[in-house]
């Protein structure tokens, strides 16, 4: 008899789990446990008899979480049921409906169109990476009325298509239109879905939202998630979703998930000021944590102060703080360290000291070395040689391409690092650090498929490897579903966190999801001068009442101002000369 795990759930979880038919919605803060009760929820109703296994629909926004959902699921209803509800993204289910043969373009490809596409003058000044955003948060807009926007989208999808190809976005469109115009077809899948749930609502765009509207004959439609980590405004989403759900779904029921599992009650303190508005969240530990905001002087000292308190608590990065054997147990994992920032540049100092420290550290999201183009033209090799296939590589001379094509042609057995390492020699690119990792990181792997496999399963959660022993440096919207025992927020200043020219509100919400992926420890570090400019602390920490976020100086701060103010003297005095 397949169970339904309620002697697992809290009051508040079994209530989200037992409720009737209908439409549901479900406010879930950070750490309540939304997908255990998501999960339990899908077991339950085939556990009661509601529905059968193969009529319920769970769409998510990773193939990772679609993944954790279907293994929790298999747990719960056990080998009593053959067929295991349809749990996935968006894009596999517009794939699976619209059941035809689409070939996708690459990152590579992408971004070569990107590049070659016609800009009006208002985009001139936009990178390749922040037009491919705005591209792809048009086509998920479901209208267009920016003029220029709809040429650039326009020359775009003509890029596609002289290529004969196809982004993730036209799936979602496709379908749309599908569903639209095909009355059978959307009748068949309104049959076969009878419940539908969606996992982090707050996620949903516009495009997403019409489709689930498409894909429903009735009100049986379960979201969960969290207005306030809602954080992509930039493709799309908005935390406005729920009202939606509210005027769409005006007899729905809701109900609050607000016990916290994950943080310390000092860290749930500081998520609960941060919006006093919303549902209070209780700590469900009473092991104290320590919240605190730290003033250093600048970047330098920013870098320096966090790589110190990391090598304090290991036990000793270096033979000046070596440690005995017998004290380790005490000390922390590199992997329990997560250094979060708003945008890349905030993090160029903490890299380059991190660097010269030799303690290991990964990069994820923004500035990942992943995300580089000679790093993706590599991977892009390796999969085109594990599959056989010969690739269109843009942007070569011919026989530099017959040259790269020979290299893969034969090579399924080869190893990855030492076909990767011919690859870049081929491809012509400059050694750099960044490349001499990749190299490093397939030195890992007997074959290809399971390089590629390492890469696919990396790349949906913007290149985070959670199995590395390393300090974790990513953007606040790469840390989004991830947790780490101790979280440094720099760069936590005016201008940058907020920044100047984003929505207030969503950048709130920002730092919101910044404080609470800490479980233990959370510093928020800030200085008074940031590349020569004076810097001050985040308004959304300065509201935060002392008994709540304690603002304490660095104890080096008196010292490094003054070592500052006579390195300005003496370069005064040498401008003399």
């Amino acid at each position: 008899m397949p169970s339904d795990g309620l002697e697992q759930l809290n009051e508040q979880q079994r209530l989200a789990v037992q409720a009737g038919d209908g439409p549901l919605m479900i406010i879930a803060g950070p750490g309540t446990g939304k997908t255990k009760t998501l999960t339990a929820r899908i077991a339950h109703l085939v556990a009661s008899g509601r529905a059968k296994p193969e009529q319920i629909l769970a769409l998510t926004f990773t193939n990772k979480a679609a993944e954790e959902m279907r293994q929790r699921v298999t747990e719960q209803i056990g080998s009593a049921c053959t067929i295991l509800p349809t749990i996935a993204t968006f894009h596999a289910l517009c794939h699976e409906l619209l059941n035809a043969n689409l070939t996708f373009v690459t990152d590579v490809q992408r971004l070569q169109i990107i590049k070659q596409v016609q800009r009006s003058a208002v985009h001139r000044g936009l990178s390749v990476r922040e037009l491919g955003l705005l591209i792809s948060r048009a086509k998920n807009m479901t209208d267009i009325d920016d003029e220029d926007v709809k040429n650039l989208v326009q020359a775009y999808n003509a890029g596609l298509a002289e290529r004969g190809l196809h982004d993730f976005d036209d799936l979602l469109l496709k379908t749309r239109e599908l569903l639209l115009h095909d009355q059978a077809a959307r009748e068949r899948v309104r049959r076969r879905f009878t419940q539908i749930l969606v996992d982090e609502f707050q996620d949903t765009n516009r495009l997403q939202y019409a489709l689930l509207q498409l894909v429903r004959g009735h009100e049986n439609i379960y979201v969960i998630g969290d207005p306030l980590q809602s954080i992509y405004g930039f493709r799309g989403a908005s935390g406005d979703i729920f009202a939606k759900f509210r005027e769409d779904f005006p007899q729905h029921q809701a109900v609050t998930l607000a016990t916290n599992y994950r943080s310390a009650p000092e860290i749930v303190g500081v998520s609960n000021a941060l919006f006093k508005e919303a549902e209070y969240l209780e700590a469900h530990t009473a092991h104290s944590g320590m919240v605190r905001a730290v003033r250093v002087l600048n970047e330098h000292s920013e870098a320096h102060w966090v790589v110190n308190e990391i090598q304090q608590a290991i036990g000793g990065g270096d033979l000046l703080r070596a440690v005995s054997d017998d004290q380790r147990h005490t000390h922390r994992r590199l992997s329990d360290f997560a250094v979060l920032y708003r945008s890349r540049r905030a993090a160029q100092t903490i890299q380059k000291v991190l660097g010269e420290s030799g303690l290991p550290f990964q990069v994820v999201g923004e500035g990942s070395p992943y995300d580089q183009p000679p790093v993706q033209a590599v991977i892009a090799l390796l999969r085109a040689a594990m599959n056989g296939q010969l690739p269109e590589l843009e942007g070569f001379p011919a026989a530099q391409q017959r040259l790269l094509r020979d290299m893969i042609t034969d090579a399924r057995d080869a190893m990855p690092h030492a076909l990767a390492a011919k690859l870049l020699a081929g491809l012509g690119f400059e050694p750099t650090p960044e490349l001499q990792q990749l190299v490093n990181t397939l030195s890992r792997f007997q074959d290809l498929a399971a390089a590629v496999g390492y890469f696919d399963d990396i790349a949906e959660q913007a290149f985070y490897d959670p199995n590395a022993d390393a300090i974790t440096l990513l953007t606040i919207h790469a840390s989004k579903g991830l947790e780490f025992p101790v979280v440094f927020l720099i760069g936590a200043e005016q201008g940058i966190l907020p920044h100047d020219r984003a929505d207030i509100d969503e950048e709130k919400r920002l730092f919101y999801v910044a404080v609470t992926r800490a479980k233990e420890r959370l510093d928020i570090v800030y200085t008074t001068k940031r590349a020569g400019h004076p810097a001050q602390l985040s308004a959304f920490a300065v509201e935060l009442p002392d008994g709540v976020l304690p603002k304490i100086d660095d104890p080096h701060l008196a010292d490094d101002r003054r070592r500052a103010q006579k390195r300005q003297a003496k370069r005064s005095q040498q401008r003399l000369f």
